[in-house]
């Protein structure tokens, strides 16, 4: 992502909003080929993210030829037309988003089933905490699935934020484009309007 100088990074909402997404897309590039990518549910605990996917996953083999990825995490708010900014400025129509790019080195694959279920259980305590389900383990219950899935532990090399919420300008900008997004209450943009307005509090 381009590192623009109106949108400085912000890493403790950077924290915040990772911390409070049930997704990301992990970008593997195999050595001979083009880059693989898979949407997927995470753990992330510290400087570590945990994963799991098929193991016929094309993203899976591409982890195992190059243990270097990016796991992107993505919120994708709306879009405002230049209008809303200057009327004659084109250059002003404009994505509104927030995303953090991990540049991540993979410490460990393992498609051993105990290790997959130990990861998913993970996963369930984090997404459902307080679930009631059958444990997560090697048996007549999630034997064959577990043996299709692996597991993979990230490790963040570097970190890449930013939050486009508003257009680049001011406070009072950002405001009137919150306002025209209720306006026009297209799918998304009254949730677009409050999470910009958010981040002007």
């Amino acid at each position: 992502m381009f590192a623009s100088s109106n949108y400085p990074p912000d890493q403790e909402a950077a924290d915040r909003f990772v911390a409070e997404m049930r997704h990301g897309t992990l970008v593997a590039c195999a050595v001979d080929g083009y880059p693989q990518v898979s949407i997927l549910p995470f753990v992330k605990t510290n400087d570590i993210i945990e994963l799991h996917c098929v193991q016929a996953d094309p993203t899976f083999d591409a982890v195992q030829a190059n243990l270097r990825v990016t796991f992107f995490v993505s919120d994708f708010l709306a879009w405002s037309p230049h209008s809303w900014v200057d009327e004659n400025g084109a250059g002003r129509a404009t994505l509104h988003f927030r995303a953090v790019g991990f540049e991540c080195d993979v410490e460990r694959v393992s498609t051993d089933p105990n290790d997959v279920a130990g990861a998913l259980s993970r996963l369930l305590n984090s997404y459902e905490p307080g679930a009631n389900y059958e444990p997560v383990k090697m048996g007549d219950f999630y034997g064959a699935r577990l043996r299709r899935l692996a597991t993979m532990r990230l490790r963040v090399v570097r970190t890449h934020v930013k939050f486009k919420t508003g257009p680049a300008g001011t406070a009072e900008t950002k405001r009137r484009v919150a306002s025209r997004l209720r306006e026009r209450a297209q799918p998304g943009d009254t949730r677009a309007a409050e999470i910009i307005e958010s981040y002007l509090r």
